[in-house]
This record gives C-alpha cells, structure tokens and sequence, in this order.
C-alpha cells in the first residue's frame, strides 16, 4: 500500500460513516470543498469556523487538501539534505504541532517508502480535535512499519493542555504544515507556546514550517525563529508545483470522479530550521 491508498482506505471508512444515501452524500462532500476554500481564503482577516469533528467536513479536507499537502511536505523533504539525513538513523522522533490532518505524517512517511528507508518511527501528533486520531491510528498495521503513533489532545493558546507535556520536547523534527494560517487570529494567545517550544527543543532538532504564502503567517513564524537560537537552513517562497499526481490520482478512485481536483498547485512560503 502507498500514501496515496493509504488516504483511500482513510476516505473509505469516513465515508461508510455518513449515514446518508449516495447521491445526497455526494453533494455535501462537494459543497463543504468549495466552503473549505472560501474559509481558507479568509484566514488572515477572521478566525476559521470550521467543525472539524463532522465526518463530511473531514472527508472533504482530507480529499482536497490532505493529499496535496502530505506532497508538499515529502517534495520538501526529498530536497533537504538536512531533512533527509534524519531518516538515515535507526530511531526518529517526529512532533507535528497541529497535525491531526495528516499531512506532515503522510509526508514524511511518502518520503521513507519512496527511498526504502526503515527507521523505528515514533510520532506525535499534537491537534485540539480528537476526531482526527480515527484516521491515522492504524497506519502501522496498514503499512506494515514499525511506527508508534500517538495521538495527543491539544490547544496552543491553552497552556494547561500542553504544559503537563515535556516528551514531545525531544523530538528529533517538529513539523508545523499550514497550522500558523489556522490559529492566525490568536497568535498573541499562541505565543507562550511556540516560545516554550523553541526554547526547550533539543540541540540539533530541526523544524519544518510550511503554510501559504502570505507575509502575516511566515513573518510573524520568522520574528519568532529569530529571537530565539535557531538557524534557518533552508527558506523560501515558491508557487510549488505538486508532482506525482498523474498516477497517484488513480488510488484516490472512486471519489476522484466524484469530486473537483485535489490542489495541484501550493503557492507556499517554507522555513527548515535547525536549533543551535
């Protein structure tokens, strides 16, 4: 099984769980696709209204968005030396700081079946809905990997939900995919975390930070970077172009005929950054 028919299996069983008849089920996942985009496109000025323990919700997130952003992140990683050299080690430890979509891990693990890499791979998915834990909780017996995946409940501006954690801290790689435009309203409430975060990593730990391309997410992330000891090893702003679509669209069958195309392009900002 690949990424991409991993995200099928995914799909399938969101979409037993809606219990409505075909052709109604259909027009919703349709209409919440073009809802999501018309959110996403309003992060910087409004906070998001986005209920993502609703299954319909979910579904259309991971169909349009997920599978273009776990790209994204594999792209990324392909082409980082510093990126790729952690998956070289016997035992890696990966914190994805709102990650309950899946796209950082699904990312990362394209990367280590794509290039036949067998680290013991122990993730930490941080996300306030528990409801994205059913997605991804049996990715090991699916893949066949040796994977530990931990699914923990979460609220950046709430630090009574991550201060009790301390674990997550030695993580070998935090990933932040397209979370800075979610919480883009509450930064000031978001602060203390990323700066307990940043200050409290391990020596070497390194950060992938991707998100759209707008000054208001990645200059407020790169004001943060820079008052604290990281280095920035790798920055850019790219309108990325997603590759492997032609073959991968297949798996997504048979909702890729059902519904518009999954993104195709990411005009996104990147940081890779390493603490000092």
């Amino acid at each position: 099984m690949n990424v991409f028919q991993l995200i099928r299996s995914v799909l399938d069983e969101l979409y037993k769980r809606i219990p409505i008849e075909t052709a109604k089920k259909d027009k919703l996942i349709n209409a919440q696709i073009k809802s999501l985009s018309k959110t996403y496109a309003k992060l910087s000025k409004e906070a998001p209204k986005t209920n993502y323990a609703d299954d319909i919700t979910r579904f259309a997130y991971i169909y349009e968005y997920v599978t273009s952003h776990a790209n994204v992140v594999y792209q990324i990683v392909r082409d980082c030396a510093a990126l790729r050299k952690i998956f070289d080690a016997p035992q890696v430890t990966v914190t994805c700081i709102g990650g309950g979509p899946g796209s950082d891990f699904l990312g990362i693990l394209k990367y280590i079946l794509k290039n036949k890499k067998t680290p013991s791979l122990k993730v930490n998915l941080f996300d306030k809905e528990p409801a994205w834990s059913e997605s991804w909780s049996d990715v090991d017996d699916k893949l066949g990997l040796s994977i530990s995946n931990r699914f923990m409940l979460f609220d950046v501006t709430k630090a009574e939900t991550w201060k009790p954690y301390d674990k997550f801290l030695s993580a070998d790689l935090f990933t932040m995919i397209y979370f800075v435009s979610e919480i883009s309203t509450l930064h000031d409430e978001a602060e203390p975390f990323f700066k307990h975060l940043l200050e409290n990593a391990k020596q070497g730990a390194l950060l992938l930070y991707v998100d759209n391309r707008n000054q208001d997410f990645y200059g407020w992330f790169d004001s943060l970077i820079s008052s604290h000891n990281w280095k920035v090893l790798m920055s850019d702003q790219v309108n990325l172009i997603i590759e492997d679509t032609n073959e991968e669209k297949k798996d997504l069958e048979p909702y890729y005929s059902k519904f518009p195309d999954p993104k195709l392009r990411a005009n996104i900002a990147y940081r890779v950054c390493q603490k000092q």
